[in-house]
């Protein structure tokens, strides 16, 4: 699980930032906290939801972007060439002080194996990774298991080292971790996968995110292991219960010509070269006759699905994906509620912080617009994030459990706290008077 992510100087981030998933001492909505216990004997109080809200540019969708890119360096940069740029490393570039600087990010987190670890890098576009750490908390203190600088390494741990043929260069453009984990060991293995597949990034908006979270969805449904099964059938279950008018779902292979790419004269003519074969998912709907019932109709999602309910499938499937692994997984979700109904989206955010649904302790960090989501009955004022920017360009983030405002409780309603302006984080809309260049006119009469 996540501890807590620290951006410093990424897109609108210039200065150092914490996301904290640590739970604050109130007592209040315990089903929205896991409490952990590490190999070490340190227990934690883990928020399982956190929600980022703010004006449009202030910089929440930069956070998921962070972790997004961080998670990338770390799957990929064992492939890296030695003259590649590193192009996730996205400097503030609106003060000289930071554009030339290195881009930050550490996350503390408990692993897979239950303990806790902190790594830390820090990347430059053209210099690659200037500095890479490892921690661990063997005991309360942590302790170093490695750190390299540019291309040395320059320290390692030998009880994680043992066996193992001494490196002490590197790639400049590679992590070591990335490097590690694909070398054959197992912990490495593990201690990498727990960022590649342990931990999901989605943004709802992007087609590059639908497509893939569709494409997730067909294997999920092609699968004949149990897991996978159950998965689906949650899956179907409530693209019904979703009020819809869906009566079924499921994955149908058909035949589709392939159109040849010779040109004739005649434009009208159409030649195809074969047949191809392609899974598609069809939609079922009750046919009626005055009233009765004589049938059941079959329709294409994606040619004539809506777009929130082709995303409805695709989504719910990372988030069950994430809610039934052994070991939880952390998923990371900008714009949830593009094209689904703020129900729908309250329903989805409801299974991370009930422990049946949620036995594993995943976690769900998203952003949103929806205002109609925050409820007190859905978070704790710990759950609540906020980004604004300053007159500089750079965004703050800040939880709203660390306001100063007279009367602020668990039991407030916080969509009416947040839009009245008592948290910060509303757009600052100027007259219309002056986007228009209205001007009084003078009459007589």
């Amino acid at each position: 699980m996540i501890v807590d992510f620290t951006i410093k100087n990424f897109r609108s981030f210039k200065e150092e930032t914490v996301l904290s998933l640590e739970a604050s001492g109130s007592k209040g909505k315990s089903d929205n906290i896991a409490e952990i216990e590490t190999k070490n004997g340190k227990k934690f109080r883990l928020l399982k939801t956190a929600v980022i809200y703010g004006a449009n540019a202030s910089g929440k969708s930069n956070v998921i972007r962070a972790y997004w890119s961080f998670r990338q360096l770390i799957a990929t940069s064992f492939r890296f060439d030695v003259n590649d740029e590193l192009v996730l490393a996205e400097p503030f570039e609106l003060s000289p002080e930071t554009e030339n600087e290195p881009t930050k990010f550490t996350l503390n987190f408990i692993a897979w194996d239950k303990q806790q670890y902190i790594y830390s890098i820090a990347i430059s576009k053209i210099e690659g990774i200037i500095e890479e750490t490892l921690k661990f908390y063997p005991e309360k203190t942590q302790k170093l298991i490695y750190r390299r600088r540019g291309r040395k390494v320059l320290s390692k741990n030998p009880d994680f080292f043992k066996g193992k043929n001494e490196v002490e260069s590197i790639n400049p453009k590679r992590l070591f971790l990335s490097e590690l984990g694909n070398n054959g060991d197992l912990f490495w293995e593990e201690l990498r996968n727990y960022f590649v597949v342990g931990s999901s990034v989605l943004n709802s908006t992007s087609y590059t995110m639908v497509y893939r979270t569709s494409e997730n969805a067909k294997r999920i449904f092609e699968s004949n292991d149990a897991d996978a099964i159950a998965i689906k059938n949650k899956v179907i279950k409530l693209v019904q219960l979703s009020d819809l008018g869906i009566k079924g779902l499921e994955l149908v292979e058909e035949e589709q010509a392939i159109k040849s790419d010779i040109n004739t004269l005649n434009e009208q003519d159409e030649t195809y070269s074969g047949i191809r074969k392609q899974k598609r998912f069809k939609t079922y709907h009750n046919v009626y006759d005055n009233k009765n019932l004589i049938g059941k109709k079959q329709f294409d999602l994606i040619k004539q699905g809506s777009s929130g309910t082709f995303a409805l499938v695709g989504l719910s499937t990372e988030i069950l994906i994430s809610l039934s692994l052994p070991q939880g997984r952390p998923i990371w979700i900008d714009e949830i509620d593009n094209s689904l109904h703020p129900y729908l989206c309250r329903f989805l955010i409801s299974l991370f912080n009930h422990p049946k649904s949620n036995p594993n302790n995943a976690q769900l960090i998203f952003a949103t617009h929806e205002t109609t989501l925050l409820d007190r009955n859905n978070f704790r004022k710990d759950q609540i994030w906020i980004t604004s920017k300053d007159k500089f360009g750079s965004t703050k983030l800040y939880s709203v459990y660390d306001l100063d405002v007279e009367g602020l409780r668990d039991d407030i309603p916080f969509d009416k706290w947040y839009m009245s302006g008592k948290f910060g984080g509303l757009p600052k809309i100027k007259e219309l008077d002056f986007i228009f260049d209205r001007q009084e006119i003078n009459t007589n009469g």
